[in-house]
């Protein structure tokens, strides 16, 4: 394949959920690595497990950037922010999905530096970074050094540092070589680069798509010896969901919540759900309709994550009532209803 044509299959996320400034978060969690489960059906039919962080993320949208090459740009009709979109709106109900693609086709990393502050200003949350098989076809036809791809994702990872957004690296893609030893050598720069970029992660406390592990050498993923097709353009969309999730999940007061008490009506006992995301005293209280105080439900102190509690509501009358949990300076209010 002519190295001039080679199109980047590479690309970024979120820019991010309305996040208010993550100043107020410190710095990002320890990096993670996530490829998406083992399934029997069609990569295309994906449909993702919605976790708890879908339930309780605390904001009322979510924002991702995507920034790369052709990949991220998309390609024959296809992209992965399609899918991706589709993930999100399927378990976060309710919230603003907003995903932006910054993807130019043929683009190595050197190439991508001037867009970049453009692409992420006045953004927030999540940039997926999805970049740089064109520069494994660079190295391998001697025009540049892997230093110099290093010293970008170095810039693109601090430049969203800076701006307080949370970045997310994608490993790039095998090429398909199964016809081509000039495919190979540049396979041999990927998996140097996707080194690179775990070492990268690992240094800056960032995240990790494990796109290269998800898609393998599967290339009937693939539209030509680059670019995935639908199906694989979907399970890209996945690993990036997955990703972003866990995140949400381990990025501080972004998960705080109160889920609706099941079973419901209640005829003697039910159970109450409620995420932290950190520790904290718990007042959960049940209120008549006009909130004067019922019942006592919990005042303890509890840790971060997801609590379930069991209560018998037997010597409640039957009616329509209203349960509260105030933690933290925030105050979070269901109904429910008992009957007999």
């Amino acid at each position: 394949m002519n190295p001039n044509k080679a199109f980047l299959f590479f690309s970024f996320f979120l820019g991010f959920i309305s996040l208010r400034s993550i100043a107020q978060q410190g710095p990002p969690p320890p990096p993670v690595s996530a490829a998406p489960a083992a399934i029997s059906v069609s990569p295309v039919n994906l449909t993702p497990s919605c976790s708890a962080a879908a339930k309780f993320y605390s904001k009322d949208s979510i924002v991702i950037t995507t920034f790369g090459a052709s990949t991220v740009h998309g390609m024959y009709g296809s992209d992965f922010q399609t899918p991706l979109l589709q993930d999100f709106q399927h378990c976060y109900t309710g919230k603003i999905v907003d995903i932006t693609n910054n993807g130019v086709p043929g683009e190595t990393t050197t190439q991508g530096l001037k867009r970049f502050p453009d692409a992420i200003a006045g953004r927030t949350g999540f940039v997926l970074i999805f970049m740089g098989v064109n520069d494994a076809w660079a190295l391998a036809n001697k025009k540049i050094k892997i230093s110099e791809t290093e010293r970008n994702m170095r810039y693109y990872i601090e430049e969203c540092q800076k701006r307080h957004l949370i970045p997310i690296i994608g490993t790039l893609q095998f090429i398909n070589d199964t016809k081509s030893d000039e495919n190979k050598i540049a396979n041999l720069y990927i998996k140097q680069i996707n080194n690179l970029y775990k070492k990268l992660a690992g240094q800056y406390k960032v995240y990790i798509a494990d796109i290269n592990k998800a898609l393998g050498r599967d290339f009937s993923l693939y539209k030509d010896d680059v670019h995935p097709n639908a199906k694989g353009n979907a399970l890209i969309a996945y690993v990036w969901y997955d990703v972003i999730s866990q995140v949400i999940e381990q990025v501080p007061f972004l998960v705080i919540g109160l889920n609706q008490n099941y079973p419901n009506p209640v005829r003697d006992n039910t159970t109450f759900g409620f995420s932290l995301s950190q520790s904290g005293r718990v007042q959960i209280s049940l209120l008549s309709m006009s909130g004067a105080s019922v019942k006592n439900i919990l005042d303890e102190y509890q840790n971060s994550g997801y609590h379930e509690l069991t209560v018998n509501m037997a010597d409640v009358s039957p009616g329509i009532y209203l349960y509260t949990m105030q933690v933290g300076g925030q105050r979070m209010t269901r109904k429910i209803m008992i009957a007999r």
